[in-house]
């Protein structure tokens, strides 16, 4: 929709003061998620190991974790702790990087690849989540997952933004990290091997695949580029807290700032300014956004 045929009752500096009033408040929910699931899983290696906690059950609570372990470092990605405050900028970071090692991945090498994909969603070339996005199903978008192709989509952005200085600087500033990964996973494989495959490694897999098809594929799903197309508004069975409340991904592109869990107040102010602008699904959004209204059976 062009800018030209929307009312200026809906322009864009409303829409921008409107979203800025729900970009204040300090994100503690997804501190408490980020290093208490983080807290937990450690907590799981011995527990399994000395036989206080069956090596089954701390599978499931491992698993459990990996899917929570992305979100909270999807907001220091975009400075929602700090939140524009130089001597805070230590606590995004310090939630980013160890809210992922559940998930075995280096907070850096996310960030700047998830900036990417804001600058460039749903471009085929330079959106690191274009092929998971728009795999042409959900299964496909799973193997990818779970095959490692997504990790491997992430690697070829220094190709494609070889020229970017400072994307390159913080890309390669994260790979140190990323083998310390790999050594510390192959060591506890020759000390703990069954603990090791069951408490992260499979765990982390089935993190990474829920996060692939939660934060890439259901948002993009049929979508197209520009700011107002390229992320959509969608109904699931499963209930919203379930999925990070993805249905609500689209408000995210749109306003960064937005803290999470301030995401549902603002949709229902910003209501109109969407379906003015077109967004995909907006005419679908409730009035009141609460824990059902959001299913779809």
């Amino acid at each position: 929709m062009n800018s030209k045929d929307v009312s200026a009752e809906f322009s864009f500096e409303k829409e921008k003061a409107i979203a800025k009033s729900f970009s204040q408040r300090f994100q503690w929910e997804m501190i408490l998620i980020g290093i208490g699931q983080a807290v937990i899983w450690l907590s799981l290696w011995p527990l399994v190991i000395k036989g206080i906690v069956p090596l089954w059950a701390g599978f499931c609570i491992a698993s459990l974790c990996a899917c929570f372990a992305y979100l909270p470092s999807h907001e220091s990605q975009h400075g929602n702790y700090s939140r524009g405050n130089p001597k805070m900028r230590w606590l995004d970071s310090l939630v980013g990087h160890i809210t992922l090692i559940t998930l075995i991945s280096p907070y850096e090498i996310l960030r700047v690849t998830h900036m990417k994909h804001h600058a460039y969603t749903n471009d085929h070339e330079k959106d690191p989540d274009y092929l998971s996005a728009h795999s042409g199903s959900l299964m496909k978008t799973i193997k990818r997952a779970a095959d490692g192709s997504s990790v491997s989509d992430y690697e070829k952005c220094l190709e494609v933004f070889a020229n970017d200085k400072n994307f390159v600087n913080s890309y390669t500033k994260a790979i140190p990290i990323a083998l310390l990964y790999r050594a510390t996973l192959l060591t506890l494989v020759l000390i703990f091997p069954l603990e090791t495959l069951l408490l992260w490694w499979i765990p982390a897999k089935i993190g990474t695949v829920y996060t692939v098809v939660f934060f890439a594929y259901l948002p993009h799903l049929g979508t197209s580029k520009g700011r107002y197309q390229d992320t959509r508004f969608w109904s699931h069975w499963m209930p919203r807290y379930f999925n990070h409340s993805m249905q609500l991904h689209f408000i995210h592109h749109l306003h960064p700032g937005i803290g999470h869990y301030d995401e549902p107040k603002a949709i229902e102010a910003l209501k109109p300014f969407l379906q003015a602008r077109g967004v995909p699904g907006a005419d679908e959004i409730p009035d009141r956004i609460t824990f059902n209204p959001l299913i779809k059976i």
